[in-house]
């Protein structure tokens, strides 16, 4: 299971520059992202975000739909300070993914931008099942595992070339966290097998950047 600790030092160590980082990262598309996938999912009454950084998913659907009621859950509670500012109508709750503060049938949507491959994801899915209404949905923006040459060869430099770099910047703990999330990933094929097998029905999917990022929506199946 992922670290809470260690993650939530690390988001709050980068809070402040986080939404800068990442749009230059991925040269202003994840705005373009991150709306397709709001636009491929049928938004209902009440929206979690979960791993909601600074509450920038959340500040999309308040534009697009703004009678939906908006949760975020985060583990630093600096972004989520940055993420109230950002959207004053949403609810934001220090809290994790594995211990949810929700009624069973009371979500109509779980979204995840860049934050699935962190989880226990095996033992999440059940309980979300729960918490969704029926016909609910759950929306991810993730990173899938590359084909399996070209991960050995992203292991390889993490693992050896880039980890005394990382080391200088990051403690062990952290860098290796990092790692992990990159051994956690699902392939696209991998991600759409769990959610059926979890009693979810793939109703969108779409490859982005040649594959190295995926779009995906599931319905809880009644």
């Amino acid at each position: 299971m992922v670290n809470e600790k260690i993650a939530s030092k690390i988001f709050s160590s980068v809070s402040k520059v986080y939404d800068s980082f990442l749009e230059r990262a991925t040269l202003g598309y994840i705005h373009k992202w991150q709306k397709r996938l709001i636009k491929n999912t049928r938004i209902g009454e009440v929206v979690l975000d979960i791993g909601t950084g600074t509450g920038e998913i959340l500040n999309k659907i308040s534009q697009m739909s703004p009678k939906a009621k908006l949760i975020g859950i985060d583990v630093s509670f600096d972004m989520l300070k940055l993420a109230k500012r950002k959207v004053p109508k949403a609810q934001f709750i220090l809290a994790d993914a594995h211990n949810l503060p929700f009624k069973e049938n009371s979500l109509d949507n779980v979204f995840f931008s860049l934050t699935f491959r962190h989880l226990n994801y095996k033992e999440l899915l059940p309980d979300l099942r729960k918490r969704l209404k029926t016909k609910g949905e759950i929306s991810i923006l993730e990173i899938p595992k590359p084909p399996f040459i070209l991960y050995l060869i992203l292991m390889f430099f993490m693992k050896f070339l880039f980890k005394p770099f990382g080391l200088l910047i990051f403690s062990k703990e952290e860098y290796n966290y990092f790692i992990h999330s990159i051994e956690n990933s699902l392939s696209i094929e991998a991600l759409k097998t769990l959610f059926e097998k979890n009693g979810f029905k793939t109703v969108y999917i779409e490859k982005k950047l040649f594959g190295l990022l995926v779009l995906a929506v599931f319905s809880k199946e009644s």
